[in-house]
């Protein structure tokens, strides 16, 4: 089975119906009901709580999904049902699509009543291409969605084509003219890498190489979650989100990146000057065969500069 555009239309709007409503039952929750509970997996502490939000979350985007599941024989991995023991034998890995779920990115950010939290919802190809990413924000309303499908791809923040602008112009290299928003740069990363014995090097080698296209200013946001901070580099450029590769499982999961990497292959269709890709430059895996995580390769997500420019090596 093929899913044609007129169809990838009806599920974004779908998926879009499902973020909202989960969206609108965060946003209304009741904090002084909120109980963190704990779930072991991952390696980091951001893995490994989990809220009572997260669970009706995730059930209310099930409940406007579950047609769309029966019709198309989707999969479905979600961030509260996903059993890493089962990893190798889930349905996604024989589904010719599959929703991948993450009701309440962000859940850190959520429980101290700060930005950085969201909802993502993609749908993804048993070859591992997001086909379709949709991630709102709830607190500050904003709503993204994105088809990626060749010429038929979109990008659409709060209901308008989205195409990011620019104002200046850095020298060309590597064949392409190289656009920025400002002299500071901001790089995202997630608050536990700070504890992690290469975060200096990293920054230094960042800061080195922002002085090579003549960026001075480096300023570092480790605050939120997966998503937002994706999202950020699209709403902060130049900027970019790294996380390098790690023995321990972790390092997100696939539910952390499929729609926000949507997001930003559908903006590269449009000739946007952004990066989305593993550590090393190649497509992240996300129908990875054997584990629901991503420490294996690491992300890189970017604006406005060379890939090359900031693999960390």
């Amino acid at each position: 089975m093929q899913l044609n555009n007129a169809e990838l239309e009806q599920l974004l709007q779908l998926a879009t119906k499902a973020a909202l409503a989960a969206g609108e039952y965060i946003t209304q929750f009741d904090r002084t009901l909120l109980e963190v509970d704990s779930k072991c997996v991952g390696s980091s502490l951001s893995a490994q709580v989990v809220t009572q939000v997260d669970l009706d979350s995730q059930a209310l985007i099930l409940s406007v999904l579950a047609p769309s599941i029966k019709y198309y024989n989707l999969g479905v991995l979600s961030e509260e049902n996903a059993d890493e023991a089962q990893a190798a034998h889930h349905e996604r890995l024989t589904s010719e699509y599959f929703w991948c779920i993450d009701p309440l990115d962000g859940t850190l950010p959520f429980i101290e009543n700060m930005p950085g939290y969201a909802v993502s919802i993609a749908l993804v190809s048993k070859s591992g291409k997001p086909l379709i990413g949709v991630v709102f924000n709830p607190p500050s309303g904003d709503l993204y969605q994105a088809i990626n499908d060749g010429s038929n791809s979109k990008v659409v923040k709060n209901g308008q084509p989205w195409l990011l602008q620019s104002s200046d112009t850095l020298p060309e290299q590597e064949g392409k003219t190289l656009t920025i928003f400002s002299d500071v740069f901001t790089l995202f990363i997630d608050r536990s890498f700070s504890q992690d014995p290469r975060y200096n090097p990293l920054l230094e080698a960042v800061a080195e190489q922002l002085k090579l296209v003549g960026i001075r200013s480096l300023e570092v946001i480790n605050t939120s979650g997966a998503v937002m901070n994706a999202i950020g580099v699209l709403e902060n450029a130049p900027a970019a989100y790294i996380k390098l590769p790690k023995p321990q499982k972790g390092g997100g999961s696939l539910w952390d990146f499929s729609a926000t990497a949507a997001i930003f292959e559908a903006l590269i269709q449009s000739g946007s000057a952004v990066a989305v890709s593993n550590i090393h430059g190649a497509p992240l895996d996300l129908n990875r065969k054997d584990s629901n995580y991503m420490n294996h390769e690491g992300v890189f997500y970017s604006v406005n500069l060379p890939l090359n420019s900031f693999i960390y090596r």
